[in-house]
């Protein structure tokens, strides 16, 4: 795995048909409203349009505004590292393209609290610190000119870095959040960071810390595009595009990752580019060595959602990966052109997962469809294609049938099939339930395996 109605009568139905259109009405107002404030532009109490000799005309700014304040920045390049701290703000530009966060080097400003003790010295372009409301919007994070600061994988490196904090991140393109071609390898190259430290502190805040990302692109990352880590963490990340590296011997990357008790709603989202292709890695999930995934959802608080996203071009498009029980949701997404599974769901005892909806184009290699391991699982209306058992992909493992658990026998071995229905550890049992999906050169459709403790069992509606 990487390094998760009775019906009313007619005169309720007029009232209601009436309110109805009130409310239409009403958005509408509501709409054209919006509109003629956008249009206006924000409203700024203070703006920045071009760099002092000291290179600090944007944290001054900054140190000098009240909570509440809107700073816009101009059409301009601002060599800076930014420090957010205690009090919320927005930092507006005049658009991605326009204005542009590239500071020549990197100072280590925090330290990664979810990293082992002693904490990794973490250097991150713009720091948000224990504090709610901080906004940034139509901007450029450059961090190419600044990546030369790090000579080891000792160090950190983040493009945007909300620690402990609230707010949202919106037509933001973050870019060049790489070490050296030597050090690609390195875990510590994290695009836009949110976490609450729990790893390290124990500490789960209340209320929960609320992250929007919005709109936003990511490329040229080393490790992952967008991470979201730690219980007391809600990321709401929709409209937006990570893109790796492409096949790479180095690193094995993750467009975007939900860990360690977060919780993640992902809608509308592209990921592409993340693809290892080292000798370490390995397209088979529970052989040794890693994989590069689109979504990875490791250890995700339950409640999490995956939906309407599209993966392209990652051997395993959507991962998760839990040890303690959680409720995920993974609907309507699509995914085109794995060499691995397409959805990776391995639970926890007392887990639950719908997996709906989705469509699965594998490579005509025969990659395997989804994987579901302990847990429960309804799996429905999914589109699965171009899975052949004659791959090379799957887990090279005895099946013991279809349908519910049996005898295993040495005689029934394949690699691959559209869905994989699997119970690996000691005591394990996967209880799965499938309906209506749809299955396209598909040599397989359902392969059941258990280990000999384990147990799996088949609804098939």
């Amino acid at each position: 795995m990487n390094q998760m109605g009775s019906k009313a009568n007619r005169r309720w139905g007029a009232i209601l048909a009436w309110t109805a259109a009130v409310v239409v009405v009403a958005s509408a107002a509501f709409v054209l409203v919006a509109v003629r404030e956008a249009s206006a532009g924000p409203t700024c109490n203070v703006t920045v349009n071009t760099e002092n000799v000291a290179h600090n005309a944007v944290q001054s700014a900054i140190n000098s505004a009240n909570p509440g304040w809107t700073i816009c920045l101009g059409s301009n390049s601002f060599p800076e590292q930014l420090n957010v701290p205690t009090k919320g703000i927005t930092l507006v530009g005049a658009g991605a393209a326009s204005t542009i966060i590239d500071p020549p080097t990197i100072a280590l400003n925090t330290v990664d609290w979810d990293s082992a003790s002693p904490q990794q010295p973490l250097g991150a372009i713009i720091l948000v610190d224990n504090t709610t409301g901080v906004n940034i919007k139509a901007l450029t994070v450059d961090g190419t000119a600044g990546a030369s600061s790090f000579s080891s994988c000792a160090d950190a490196y983040a493009g945007i870095d909300y620690q402990n904090s609230t707010g949202a991140i919106t037509s933001v393109k973050v870019k060049g959040i790489e070490f050296a071609p030597s050090l690609l390898g390195c875990q510590s190259q994290l695009a836009i960071y949110a976490y609450t430290g729990w790893f390290n502190t124990g500490f789960v805040p209340l209320p929960v810390y609320k992250v929007s990302i919005q709109k936003t692109t990511v490329t040229a990352y080393g490790k992952n595009g967008i991470t979201c880590d730690d219980p007391g963490l809600v990321c709401t990340i929709g409209d937006s595009t990570t893109t790796g590296i492409g096949g790479t011997s180095v690193t094995a990357q993750n467009g975007i990752q939900i860990a360690y008790g977060a919780v993640g709603h992902l809608s509308f989202n592209t990921v592409s580019g993340d693809n290892y292709t080292g000798s370490g890695s390995t397209l088979d999930w529970y052989g040794t060595g890693y994989q590069a995934s689109g979504v990875l959802l490791y250890n995700a608080g339950s409640g999490t959602t995956v939906t309407h996203t599209t993966v392209t071009g990652c051997p395993i498009p959507i991962a998760s990966f839990a040890t303690t029980a959680a409720t995920l949701f993974i609907t309507s997404n699509t995914l085109s052109g794995f060499e691995g599974y397409g959805i990776v769901a391995n639970g926890a005892p007392g887990s639950s997962t719908f997996i709906g909806n989705n469509s699965l184009n594998a490579l005509a290699t025969g990659a395997p469809g989804i994987l579901v391991d302990n847990g429960t699982f309804n799996v429905t209306g999914n589109t699965i294609s171009h899975v052949a058992k004659t791959g090379t992909q799957g887990a090279s493992q005895v099946v013991c049938g279809t349908g519910s658990y049996l005898s295993c026998s040495p005689t029934l071995s394949i690699h691959t099939a559209a869905i994989q229905a699997v119970s690996e550890g000691s005591g394990g049992a996967t209880d799965l339930t499938v309906y209506r999906n749809t299955f396209s050169h598909d040599s397989l459709s359902l392969a059941t395996l258990a280990m000999p403790t384990g147990s799996v069992s088949v609804d098939w509606v």
